[in-house]
């Protein structure tokens, strides 16, 4: 991202074939320039962008973990293929337990006391039922609900939330700098489109920002670094150490990995 781009004025508004500008005429802003073609990311995979889970089994059920990453490495959608296969065959079910990264999971914290749980809960959503559209993901996570919250007064409170979390993306926040809310932007935001279109968000047009960001990105997968040879286990030559997506077993318990990144669509 190309960062403090200095505009000397703007037009209250102009409206143009690839070009919608936001803002004031009466001072000078520094603004943030993010591009969002179709290979851009949003907010970068990591080892420490891990979500872990418990896969929790009914009481004297067991899992060998070494059989069942095994069975399942070949199956297209591996993720997914794993979760419903616990949950259909083994009766599990998944408690998040903690972000990788606590300095992540201390980020998302100061964004949303909720959000490191709605995310896990959105990306379970995703690998599950196979879409990533995170407006479609939100969509089912209203469904759920599983905050409790009274969506006949507040049916978009989930959406804000994801919203949040999507602009402090944007403006600064990365997996393993602390984050404060110190937006690299004081202005705004140039958005590039994959086809060129410029779109500019003056900071004071916030929802507007958020909309463009909650319908133009995705939930991305990296790469697991799974040993096809040796499933369950990470590749030992592995370019990028994300190595999630396989059950395994850590002090008499089972555990589950899921990575998270966010690319525009």
């Amino acid at each position: 991202m190309a960062k403090n781009m200095k505009l000397q004025a703007f037009p209250e508004e102009i409206t143009e074939d690839g070009l919608k500008i936001y803002g004031e005429t009466s001072f000078e802003n520094q603004m943030a320039v993010l591009s969002l073609g179709s290979d851009s990311t949003l907010f970068n995979a990591g080892t420490g962008t891990n979500f872990i889970y418990e896969i929790v089994l009914p009481e004297g059920k067991s899992l060998d973990c070494d059989e069942f990453n095994r069975v399942t490495y070949p199956m297209t959608g591996r993720i997914g293929v794993r979760l419903k296969k616990l949950r259909d065959e083994y009766d599990a079910t998944f408690a998040f337990r903690k972000v990788q990264s606590d300095c992540l999971h201390q980020n998302l914290l100061a964004i949303d006391g909720h959000l490191p749980l709605l995310l896990a809960e959105l990306l379970l959503i995703k690998s599950e039922m196979g879409f990533n559209d995170i407006k479609r993901c939100t969509e089912e996570l209203t469904k759920r609900n599983p905050l409790g919250f009274d969506t006949s007064t507040h049916g978009n409170i989930y959406e804000y939330k994801i919203k949040r979390f999507l602009q402090d993306c944007a403006q600064g926040m990365t997996p393993e700098k602390p984050w404060l809310g110190i937006y690299d932007a004081t202005g705004g935001q140039i958005i590039v489109k994959e086809d060129g279109d410029i779109v500019c968000y003056h900071i004071y047009e916030l929802n507007r920002f958020r909309e463009f960001l909650f319908n133009s990105t995705k939930f991305e997968g990296a790469s697991t670094s799974e040993d096809a040879e040796n499933p369950g286990h990470p590749r030992s030559d592995a370019r990028k150490k994300f190595f999630y997506g396989w059950v395994y077993e850590e002090d008499g318990k089972y555990y589950i990995k899921i990575n998270l990144q966010v690319r525009s669509k």
